[in-house]
C-alpha cells in the first residue's frame, strides 16, 4: 500500500525539477512540459536542445533518488513543419532514443506528421475483434438466450 504513495513522492521531485528547468511547454503559465499517468511518461518540448535538457534532467534525479528509466521503452516523436528532417538522437542513461513515425501512449495512436494526428486504425481493430470473439462463442446459442 505504500509503494504508490512513494513513488507519488519521487516523480514529484522529478516534475518539479523539470518545471524549475524552464525548458518543455507552457500553456499560457501552465506547465504541460511532462504529462504523467501512473508510471508513463511524457516529455513535451518544442525544441530537441530543451528535450535532451529535460532527458538529462531526468536521469540525473533518477540517479540521485535511486530510480532508473528504461530508454528500450522510450521513444522520441516529432510533430511540426520539420518534423521529416533528421533530427539528432537523444540519448537517456547512456542510451540512444529512436525517434519513430508512430508512437503508442496509453492506448493512443500518434502519427508523427506537420500536424498532431492519431491512428484509430488499431482501436477499430481491436473492437472488431472483441465483436468477432463475442459471436463466435455464441452463433449455437438459443435465439432467446
Amino acid at each position: 500500500m505504500l509503494s504508490p504513495a512513494l513513488f507519488n513522492a519521487f516523480i514529484n521531485i522529478v516534475v518539479t525539477r523539470l518545471w524549475t528547468l524552464g525548458v518543455g511547454c507552457w500553456v499560457q503559465q501552465l506547465y504541460v512540459g511532462c504529462l504523467l499517468y501512473a508510471d508513463d511518461i511524457i516529455l513535451i518540448c518544442p525544441t530537441v536542445t530543451g528535450l535532451q535538457l529535460m532527458l538529462d534532467s531526468c536521469c540525473a534525479t533518477a540517479v540521485e533518488l535511486n530510480l532508473q528509466f528504461n530508454a528500450k521503452k522510450s521513444h522520441c516523436i516529432a510533430f511540426g513543419k520539420l518534423n521529416h528532417n533528421v533530427l539528432r538522437p537523444m540519448v537517456l542513461n547512456n542510451s540512444t532514443l529512436v525517434w519513430v513515425p508512430l508512437g503508442k501512449y496509453l492506448g493512443l495512436h500518434f502519427v508523427s506528421g506537420r500536424k498532431l494526428s492519431f491512428d484509430i486504425n488499431p482501436a477499430k481493430r481491436s473492437f472488431f475483434m472483441a465483436c468477432n470473439a463475442i459471436l463466435s462463442h455464441t452463433k449455437n446459442i438459443d435465439e432467446i438466450i
